[in-house]
């Protein structure tokens, strides 16, 4: 069952802000490790100088710092996240000084219309249910310019069934307390590149990596 928002925020800010990067670190070890493997998800993604750039659910911001590396010190980077405890272990991580972390909701994001020329999501709307999806993918869509980029990292479903059983093993999908499971088998049955679409982006593609665990999901504006 989903936790309820409250549950959600007391749970982020005061246990798993405390091991998250260690059970990231577990999760991504099996794709050649953490940076790796978001090297590796961020492969299909042209940058170009001189971009806003929003990491819109950034966590702990592991991927808002190798975004900051791919896009380059002309641009302008932020990290939000719901969670204040994932912020505050964010803030203290090493890495670019000039990434902005802010504590802001992704279904009503602090920022005016067209702002930003990207907007990434990486990992975390497989913990939403299909309402609150639609609302943050309606909400990157208005922050975003004319022809600006949303960007997303996920989980996929493998078409091969060993890998699945693989992947679902690592992944702790099978613990009947992991909250995750009834929403990203939500998002996964409805489909990402559906999603993006029904939020009204356009050109919107999809490619996989390893073997279909993961996919980075593109739509423009």
């Amino acid at each position: 069952m989903p936790l309820d928002r409250k549950t959600y925020r007391w749970f982020y800010d005061h246990i798993h802000s405390r091991y998250y990067n260690l059970l990231v670190k577990w999760c991504f070890l099996p794709a050649g490790g953490e940076a790796t493997c978001r090297e590796t998800l961020l492969a299909p993604v042209e940058f170009a100088p001189d971009e806003r750039i929003l990491d819109m659910c950034c966590g702990t911001g592991g991927a808002t710092r190798v975004i900051s590396e791919k896009a380059g010190k002309e641009g302008w980077i932020a990290g939000m996240d719901l969670s204040a405890g994932q912020i505050g272990a964010a803030g203290r991580h090493p890495g670019r000084a000039d990434i902005r972390f802010l504590v802001g909701d992704a279904a009503h994001a602090p920022f005016r219309d067209r702002c930003f020329d990207r907007v990434f999501i990486p990992h975390a709307l497989h913990e939403m249910p299909r309402e609150s999806r639609l609302r943050v993918l309606a909400e990157a869509r208005r922050i975003l310019n004319d022809g600006g980029t949303l960007i997303i990292l996920e989980q996929d479903t493998p078409p091969n069934l060993f890998v699945r059983l693989l992947v679902g093993l690592w992944a702790f999908y099978w613990l009947p307390f992991n909250f995750e499971t009834p929403t990203r088998r939500d998002m996964l049955k409805h489909g990402l590149t559906n999603e993006v679409t029904e939020a009204g982006f356009k050109q919107v593609t999809k490619t996989s990596a390893y073997h279909g665990a993961f996919q980075t999901v593109q739509g423009v504006k």
